[in-house]
């Protein structure tokens, strides 16, 4: 693996960011992004790890992230392709993430920070290197404020990760004692940062796979099911994700990833499935809600 990382730098309003999330989710691409210190602008990060795959992502950029962006959002300047050294990558990390209260009991530690725990924390020590979840993006803590509520009383009970990025909510789930914990990711990148971040907490049980949704079998079904992904997936996959929910009242299903227009759909389509929706939270532009199964049929369906 090469020391260098290839970036397409894009700099958009801020208004335009959760235009270029879909966009950049839809064509699977790894990218991040910086709020620049004065100006109120943002900078969105593509990374390649060949010049040739930068420059083609720039030009996928070019050609149809217009088509993603509402009138007035367009880019404010032109597309730059550069490189980064892979350890100057990790000190950008350094410079924005920090240590995190995300609810009652969930703190979430970078590696490099020192944290005095308080009496009933449970801290979330991560290096999220390129992958998704920091805690601080309205999805992921969203998840987070419904798992350290709903997790209480569940100690033991199985729980899967659907999409798990850094590996933030499979850890978090583990450590507020629900077991097993299984996470997939369709970014072979992503499972393998879960792995290593699971690892150095001293949670290398949890099994991370690198699956797309579609192909993971997870061998048991979740008392908690947490899906942060993108309000298309969840839509298309719905039976399947309900599918996961243990037959066992209550079991819950959390859903996130999900632009606040888009969750009527999204609510419609999970009630349809059986399931009532216990919780909701909106942060920033985007809505997470958790459902949750009763009462079990004499089929044991939930239905």
């Amino acid at each position: 693996m090469s020391n260098e990382l290839h970036v397409v730098t894009c700099r958009l309003p801020k208004e335009a960011v959760e235009a270029f999330a879909e966009f950049a989710a839809a064509h699977e691409l790894d990218w991040t992004t910086v709020e620049l210190p004065v100006e109120p602008d943002v900078e969105a990060r593509v990374f390649a790890e060949t010049a040739a795959a930068a420059v083609a992502n720039r030009d996928l950029i070019l050609a149809e992230l217009p088509g993603w962006l509402e009138p007035g959002q367009g880019l404010l300047a032109p597309p730059e392709v550069s490189t980064l050294a892979r350890e100057d990558w990790a000190e950008t990390w350094k410079q924005f993430f920090h240590t995190l209260r995300v609810s009652e009991r969930l703190v979430i530690k970078p590696t490099w920070e020192s944290y005095a725990a308080q009496p009933g924390d449970v801290v979330l020590e991560l290096d999220p290197g390129m992958s998704f979840g920091t805690g601080r993006h309205g999805t992921t803590q969203a998840c987070l404020e419904f798992l350290d509520q709903y997790s209480s009383g569940l100690e033991g009970q199985p729980f899967l990760d659907v999409g798990t990025g850094s590996g933030i909510l499979a850890m978090a789930g583990r450590r507020l004692g629900l077991a097993p914990v299984m996470a997939c990711d369709n970014d072979p990148q992503a499972a393998a940062i879960a792995r290593e971040n699971l690892a150095r907490a001293g949670l290398g049980e949890v099994t991370v796979t690198a699956a797309a949704l579609e192909e993971w079998q997870p061998p048991v079904r979740g008392r908690i099911v947490a899906a942060n992904i993108l309000a298309p997936v969840l839509l298309e996959h719905a039976e399947r994700l309900r599918g996961w929910l243990a037959t066992t009242a209550p079991s819950y299903l959390l859903l996130s990833g999900i632009l606040t227009e888009q969750y009527p759909a999204i609510l419609e389509r999970y009630q349809a499935l059986g399931l009532r929706e216990c919780a909701r939270r909106t942060l920033d532009e985007w809505t997470s809600g958790c459902f949750v199964v009763l009462e079990p049929t004499a089929d044991g369906t939930g239905f």
